[in-house]
């Protein structure tokens, strides 16, 4: 039997163990083994080269049905820094789209999307208070263009802006949070007509000539703190009939409105549209 306080010898040979390795962990705590200097010398890459991504400034990559070119930012005269030009088919020889992307431009033009089978071009710009404030623009060549404006273009709060110049021959004009309600304006116009000294003509950047307007229309949102009744929501000026038509805003619960027809003559040197849409707001008040 073992008296108290007494210890085996296998005890003894374990507390040795232990206390050796404390004195190994100790030792390698207090001299680290630094790691070999590299035989290598120290690697150095141009910092121009290293902003040029690739090889030369330029860099093309085939797909299966596509061609992806990339270059370097600012080494294009017109910005470009990445081209993708999809095919129909796989030998690459009928183009569907080229989507071109851009940086660093006066413009703001960021892509911009042909596709040279439908003679169609799309174009993206970012937002800028200084330059032009086109948001989105597509053009048909030769049919049609329809342009996007950012909100803070100006204070006549135009967002859109259609032309046809095809057979439609109309330009649509889109507003929003003006002071007069305006939301719509369009004009339709013949540019093959006989303009005469007394017909109303319209400049047209189109196709870089006067032309004769045939038909205006404008058109008002509601204003919910004047009275329905007698607000004007849409107005036509039809200059082939020599009539004004003038529609307006529906009250609430009612299904007929009001509307009233009138001679351009006699509506000539006496008042205009607005002059009458704002007596008719003086008199509700009143």
């Amino acid at each position: 039997m073992l008296e108290p306080g007494s210890k085996k010898d296998g005890d003894e040979e374990q507390e040795d163990e232990d206390e050796g390795e404390d004195d190994d962990n100790d030792e390698l705590d207090e001299e680290p083994l630094d790691m070999p200097p590299p035989w290598s010398p120290k690697l150095f890459v141009n910092k121009d080269k290293f902003n040029d991504l690739c090889p030369n400034g330029e860099k093309t990559v085939f797909y299966r049905k596509c061609k992806v070119e990339i270059f370097s930012e600012c080494r294009q005269v017109d910005g470009l820094v990445k081209r993708i030009t999809l095919y129909r088919d796989y030998k690459r020889l009928i183009t569907q789209e080229i989507r071109s992307y851009f940086a660093c431009r006066k413009d703001k033009l960021m892509i911009r999307r042909r596709f040279p089978y439908e003679f169609k071009l799309i174009e993206h710009y970012q937002s800028s208070l200084l330059y032009n404030h086109w948001k989105k623009m597509i053009r048909i060549d030769g049919r049609y263009r329809k342009l996007y404006f950012y909100h803070h273009r100006q204070k006549d709060g135009l967002i859109l802006r259609e032309e046809f110049f095809d057979q439609k021959n109309k330009i649509i004009e889109e507003y929003k949070n003006r002071p007069d309600k305006l939301i719509y304006r369009s004009v339709t116009f013949s540019p093959n007509a006989e303009i005469t000294a007394a017909a109303i003509k319209l400049q047209e950047n189109n196709y870089g000539k006067n032309v004769l307007i045939n038909k205006m229309t404008q058109k008002f949102e509601l204003d919910p703190e004047l009275p329905a009744a007698n607000q004007i929501k849409k107005t036509e000026f039809n200059i082939i009939m020599n009539q004004v038509f003038i529609y307006y805003h529906y009250e609430e619960g009612k299904i007929t409105t009001r509307d009233e027809e009138w001679r351009r003559d006699d509506l000539i040197g006496h008042a205009n549209i607005d002059n009458v849409n704002d007596k008719d707001q003086e008199e509700s008040k009143e």
